[in-house]
């Protein structure tokens, strides 16, 4: 989902990352931005896609899919092969950091990469780049920073889906590191955004969390509490109608939410198929229309928050008028009753469970959406810093009886 989506429709609750120059590459487009601003940008997915992509998508209708309805979570074609090669990857992933084998770790991974060690990510465009200087989390090397302790070794402790759609997923690996003679160092919790790119299936983006020994258990409930109120407030405003502060980009996040500091460096993943064009294509029987993987050679969307707030048109009209899919008419949104909420936290940094679900007027079932994202605390304020998917998990318009 582009930053636009965003802006079009209910937040994924890790989507609605203001980067400042998303209208630039709206009326720009690639070729302009790439004139302007030098080849070196990393350009946002749709935009690396739009030549290259067929318009029709490159998935077949899902046996059993009902006119109006989008692909969910039921159908083989969001699970059978993304969960799998999710998995393997992060399996791979963590063997090859298990044998301190930066060049296997390599091979895990699309580049451009980028890996969220503390609040900012850091960015690798190329392969050699990442060999050459690798993060400090994983670098094996011998040479430069590194925080690998010397001898230590690591033990797999879980594996988890959060996401999975035609074209990726979501992952979380735990694992636990002690240094020689078993002495405990540290438990890391990381969250694996994983990416079928022209083809390809590869890890994108990484975010890690550090509990350091007596660590482990520790309580962050203000990253949960500044999650729910801000979503929740958010997500009224479209039941409520408001369309004015649905426009207002002064927040980060309807009047909940201070914007992060102008200058923060985000990084997010766009599976490439927003929640409006979700609606809108299975609307007009196309639902397959924008899971596009031919020519997509990047899905990672980086950028720096602006001082510009610039402006949005949310179009909530357009949006009421699809939100009901064939259920009935759409009323009101609420975020969804994820258990946990928080994933992984810490003191400045936080991987969330988020999503919304949809109502009719009657208070019936439309639509749940999911979402994974990355939130960090900085300049004394939480704020939504990356997403790393969303998708469509649940659609009654497929449930009719």
């Amino acid at each position: 989902m582009s930053t636009d989506d965003r802006r079009a429709d209910e937040p994924s609750m890790r989507e609605d990352v203001d980067l400042g120059r998303r209208d630039f590459f709206k009326q720009t487009g690639a070729a302009g931005v790439v004139a302007a601003v030098g080849a070196g940008l990393i350009l946002p997915a749709g935009m690396q896609a739009a030549a290259a992509a067929p318009a029709g998508g490159d998935f077949p209708m899902p046996k059993g899919l009902p006119p109006g309805g989008q692909s969910d979570s039921r159908f083989p074609v969001s699970f059978a092969t993304p969960v799998k090669e999710g998995l393997r990857l992060v399996t791979e992933y963590f063997t090859a950091l298990n044998q301190r084998d930066l060049a296997g770790i390599a091979k895990t991974l699309h580049f451009p990469f980028a890996i969220y060690e503390e609040i900012e990510p850091v960015v690798f465009q190329t392969e050699a780049e990442f060999l050459r200087n690798p993060p400090a989390s994983l670098n094996s090397t011998g040479k430069g920073r590194t925080r690998i302790a010397e001898r230590s070794y690591d033990l797999l402790e879980g594996v988890n889906v959060h996401l999975y759609c035609p074209v990726g997923g979501v992952f979380s690996l735990k694992f636990t590191r002690y240094l020689p003679g078993g002495n405990k160092l540290f438990d890391c919790e990381g969250i694996y955004s994983v990416t079928n790119n022209d083809n390809r299936w590869a890890i994108q983006l990484v975010s890690t969390i550090i509990h350091e020994r007596g660590y482990e258990n520790y309580p962050y409930p203000d990253a949960e509490e500044s999650e729910r109120l801000g979503s929740q407030g958010y997500l009224a405003a479209f039941g409520y109608r408001d369309e004015a502060l649905l426009n207002d980009r002064s927040k980060g996040r309807g009047s909940y939410e201070p914007r992060l500091p102008a200058g923060t460096r985000t990084a997010s993943v766009n599976f490439g198929y927003g929640p409006r064009d979700r609606t809108r294509n299975a609307r007009n029987n196309e639902p397959m229309k924008g899971w596009k993987t031919t020519g997509v050679k990047s899905r990672l969307v980086v950028s720096t928050v602006s001082d510009d707030v610039g402006e949005q048109n949310t179009n909530l009209k357009e949006f009421v008028e699809l939100a009901g899919g064939t259920v009935g008419e759409y009323d009101y949104t609420r975020i969804n009753p994820a258990h946990p909420l928080v994933i992984h936290a810490t003191h400045d940094k936080a991987h969330v469970m988020g999503g919304y679900t949809r109502f009719t007027t009657d208070h019936r079932f439309i639509s749940e959406t999911r979402s994974v994202g990355i939130r960090i605390r900085k300049a004394g304020n939480w704020g939504s810093s990356g997403n790393l998917g969303q998708v469509t998990h649940h659609d009654a318009s497929n449930s009719k009886a």
